[in-house]
């Protein structure tokens, strides 16, 4: 009989909590009634949200597009160092001379090195002397000094020995040290003085 009256006391006990909870209306908890161990509530099981976390596509793309952004950035540096670092640098070894041709003209005899990282074409290029009336005469038609062999580009560390002419041209024309300026054709200019024999 002990045992029916701690049942009914436990019947009880859960026919009141299910009243309160009824009169609050705030939330419905699940009861479970368990013989011999009384009214034992059972919370609803609790779902843990990643707050923040980001889905793998997503996590991808990002490592993707950070990849290709570093390739771009690497490509852009390498390309513009190398661009500047490859560069013309002539320089005149020795004094240039003018000479008077057999025949008529000046000869202009020069050596140029290149200090440079890139080569430099010779073929095409002028030389600009002025006069001591101040106007400007044009050597052109550069041959090797040796007088044999095509006129090559230069690469970066070589010298060369040109000969460049001025038909119309007169060596008294000319002052001891007039400025000269040598312009390629892609553009390079360099000035130097010039002498007479």
């Amino acid at each position: 009989m002990i045992a029916d009256e701690a049942e009914l006391r436990k019947a009880v006990e859960l026919a009141r909590l299910i009243a309160r909870e009824a009169e609050r209306s705030a939330r419905t908890i699940p009861l479970e009634l368990i013989l011999n161990r009384g009214a034992r509530t059972r919370k609803a099981m609790r779902t843990r949200k990643r707050a923040g976390a980001m889905p793998p596509i997503v996590t991808v793309i990002i490592i993707v597009a950070s990849v290709v952004a570093a390739a771009l950035a690497a490509y852009f540096i390498y390309t513009t160092t190398a661009r500047g670092v490859r560069q013309v640098s002539l320089t005149v070894i020795g004094q240039p001379t003018l000479y008077a041709r057999q025949g008529g003209g000046v000869e202009l005899r020069v050596t140029f090195k290149n200090d440079g990282t890139a080569d430099v074409d010779l073929a095409n290029s002028i030389i600009s002397v002025q006069t001591k009336n101040k106007t400007v005469v044009q050597f052109t038609n550069a041959t090797l000094a040796t007088g044999s062999g095509d006129l090559k580009p230069l690469a970066p560390g070589d010298s060369v020995a040109l000969v460049y002419t001025a038909a119309n041209a007169k060596l008294d024309d000319f002052p001891d040290g007039a400025m000269a300026t040598l312009q390629t054709t892609d553009g390079y200019q360099t000035s130097f003085a010039v002498a007479k024999p």
